[in-house]
C-alpha cells in the first residue's frame, strides 16, 4: 500500500486531485499513462477498448489530448497530472505506465496491451469516436477531398528518418487536383501545399480527426496522424521509409510504402550512414498509384488485423 508522507503542499494536492476526481464521478479500476506523443495517446485507446472487453470497470486515461477521449466510452480522459496518479495509487488503484521499446517485440498495440496485462486475441485499431455533427463538419471543401500531411519536423519527438521530400507530396497532390479537392492538415511550421485548403495549425486534434472521417484519403507519414486517421476508419497512403516496418507501427487497411532495403527497419530517429536512401528511393509515382488503389476501395470495410498475446 501506498503511504503518502503529509505535507501542506502534498495535503492541498489531495485536495485538488479529491475534487477532481468527484466531479469526473469516482476513482476508476485502472489508469494508463503513456509519456509519449500524440500517435502514443490514440494507440492507448486500443488499450482500454480490450480492457473494457475483458470486464475492467472504470479506466482512467492520463493525457495531454482529453479532447480525443470525448464520446469515448471504453475510457475517461483525465489530466496527466501526478497528483491525481498519487491520489490512485493512495487508494491502491494501479496505474501502469505503457512504453515499448525500439524495436519492438510485435506490433506496438500488441505490446502496450500486453503491458496492461491483456491476453488473447486483440485487435489492432485505435479509436476516436466522433459525433454526426462533427463529422459533418469535417467536411471543408465541395468536392471530394483528400487530406496530406506534408511533414513530421513538428512532432513531440521528431525524426528526420521520417521525412519525405515536400516536393514529392506536391507531385502527388497536383496528381489529384483535378479530381478531388486537397486539404493540407498539421502543424503551421509544414511546408505548404500549394493549391490545398490549408488547416495547417488551425485545428484542433478532434477537428482534424473530424477532417479526416470525411475525406476519402489521407497521404501521410509514420506520425499520431495515421493512428488519428485509422481511429476514424480513413483510408490511408503512408510513406513509410525505412526505419520501422509497418507490421511493428501500421495497418494492412492501409497502403504502406516502405523501403525493404538491407539497413531496415533500422529504428535510428536522426543517424543514418546511407544519407536517408530509404526515403529518397520512394518516388511520386508509387504513392500515387497507391493512391489510386485506396480511392477504388472507398466504400469498402477497412480490414481489421489481429494478434494473439500469449497467456
Amino acid at each position: 500500500m501506498y503511504r503518502m508522507v503529509p505535507t501542506l503542499s502534498r495535503l492541498s494536492g489531495f485536495v485538488w486531485a479529491s475534487k477532481t476526481a468527484l466531479a469526473i464521478g469516482h476513482l476508476p479500476a485502472i489508469g494508463l499513462h503513456f509519456t509519449g506523443g500524440l500517435g502514443d495517446d490514440i494507440m492507448c485507446t486500443a488499450v482500454a477498448h480490450e480492457l473494457k472487453k475483458r470486464g475492467t470497470g472504470k479506466i482512467w486515461q492520463f493525457t495531454r489530448y482529453a479532447d480525443l477521449f470525448a464520446g469515448n466510452s471504453d475510457v475517461t480522459a483525465v489530466p496527466a497530472d501526478y497528483r491525481l496518479e498519487r491520489l490512485c495509487r493512495l487508494f491502491g488503484v494501479p496505474c501502469i505506465e505503457l512504453g515499448y521499446p525500439d524495436p519492438p517485440p510485435r506490433h506496438l498495440i500488441a505490446t502496450i496491451c500486453e503491458a496492461a496485462g491483456v491476453r488473447g486475441e486483440v485487435e489492432l485499431r485505435p479509436y476516436v469516436v466522433l459525433s454526426d455533427e462533427e463529422k459533418n463538419a469535417g467536411k471543408v471543401v465541395p468536392r471530394a477531398q483528400i487530406a496530406v500531411q506534408t511533414s513530421a519536423a513538428a512532432a513531440l519527438a521528431p525524426m528526420q528518418n521520417k521525412i519525405w521530400p515536400p516536393e514529392r507530396f506536391q507531385i502527388v497532390a497536383d496528381a489529384f487536383k483535378g479530381n478531388f479537392d486537397l486539404v493540407q492538415v498539421g502543424m503551421p511550421s509544414d511546408p505548404p501545399l500549394h493549391g490545398a485548403l490549408d488547416l495547417r495549425g488551425n485545428t484542433t486534434v478532434r477537428e482534424t480527426a473530424a477532417v479526416l472521417a470525411a475525406s476519402q484519403l489521407f497521404i501521410g507519414l509514420v506520425t499520431g496522424l495515421m493512428h488519428l486517421a485509422r481511429a476514424v476508419d480513413c483510408r490511408s497512403v503512408i510513406v513509410y521509409g525505412g526505419r520501422e516496418h509497418p507490421s511493428q507501427s501500421g495497418y494492412s487497411a492501409n497502403e504502406n510504402i516502405y523501403w525493404d532495403g538491407p539497413c531496415a527497419p533500422c529504428w535510428l530517429r536522426n543517424d543514418c550512414d546511407y544519407n536517408r536512401i530509404c526515403m529518397s528511393d520512394i518516388l511520386p509515382e508509387q504513392v500515387i498509384y497507391a493512391a489510386r488503389r485506396q480511392l477504388d476501395r472507398c466504400g469498402t470495410p477497412l480490414a481489421v488485423d489481429r494478434f494473439e498475446i500469449p497467456a
